[in-house]
């Protein structure tokens, strides 16, 4: 569970991680029948913790015990998870699985920005063009020229979400090769994340204590073992070996899949102009990682 792996492992390892958050967006939605924000996201990583440090437990038990220090290292991530998932799953809400996968992956973009906030690294005056391009394809995303705007308090939660998502890869990107675990690192991130997740769940009106139909345990259960237990041990593996800029290409996956589970289980579909508005944010945050990539290369 601590071996560093090729670069090319790596990639192929990114591409299930992004088939298991597209599917993760899906498996909000079926959570989100029965159960409130709170209640999914506390009992997302309420298991994804428990069952994480069993299987480590029993896996490798001498890891196990000497991998405490972990949980100093994915304090940060854990927190900006948090910050991340509460946001976006709000967002589930009311918008749909697809316009929130596509929205999300505006972080590709805004990264380099907050990279000069941040750390004041130069940005190539091709981001800002790529920006106002991607801008446009939100708006064909949310079919703002047309006479009906698909627009909902969803769409905003989830394009703050985003904003926060590039933070988290950053925080990742800084501390996951210090990590002599990623396991251990992604398990004490899920600790971090529950953690803060905690006086939203008690503060509630009405608690939902573990009731609820098949499928919205179904989909709880997904996202805390196919999501927030393998993509994001995979995540934090993968950036051990590859950059936060190589990795963030495979991240982008997660969108046209969230698209492919939306159309066969929930029937959700685009418009000709949404669709196109799609292709342009892929094609925008793709190019973002290509000229971020020839910059660093100079």
């Amino acid at each position: 569970m601590n071996k560093q792996i090729s670069k090319n492992q790596a990639a192929i390892e990114l591409l299930f991680a992004g088939g298991l958050w597209g599917f993760g967006f899906l498996a909000t939605k079926w959570a989100l029948i029965d159960f409130s924000v709170a209640d999914v996201l506390f009992y997302r990583y309420l298991l994804a913790f428990i069952l994480g440090e069993v299987s480590l437990f029993f896996y490798d038990r001498k890891l196990f015990f000497e991998s405490f220090s972990e949980w100093r290292l994915a304090c940060w991530p854990g927190v900006l998870l948090a910050l991340l998932m509460i946001p976006q799953t709000i967002g589930l809400q009311t918008t749909t699985a697809t316009k929130s996968a596509f929205i999300t992956t505006l972080y590709v973009l805004i990264l380099p920005f907050l990279n000069q906030f941040f750390f004041r690294a130069k940005v190539d005056i091709k981001f800002y063009g790529l920006a106002v391009i991607a801008l446009i394809g939100t708006m064909f995303l949310l079919n703002v020229f047309s006479e009906n705007p698909d627009i909902n308090t969803g769409d905003w939660w989830t394009l703050g979400s985003s904003v926060i998502a590039a933070l988290q890869i950053i925080a990742v990107g800084i501390l996951a090769p210090r990590s002599k675990s990623p396991f251990r690192f992604n398990s004490f991130q899920n600790f971090w994340t529950l953690i803060c997740i905690v006086p939203l769940f008690l503060m509630q009106e009405k608690i939902s204590w573990p009731s609820g139909s098949f499928l919205s345990w179904y989909g709880i259960l997904q996202l805390a073992i196919g999501s927030s237990i393998i993509a994001f041990t995979i995540q934090v593996r993968a950036q051990k070996t590859l950059s936060a800029e190589t990795a963030s290409q495979f991240f982008l996956l997660e969108s046209p899949f969230a698209f492919m589970f939306g159309y066969l289980f929930l029937n959700e579909t685009l418009a000709p102009l949404q669709l196109m508005g799609a292709m342009i944010i892929l094609l925008t945050t793709y190019l973002t990682l290509k000229v971020e990539q020839t910059s660093h290369s100079k």
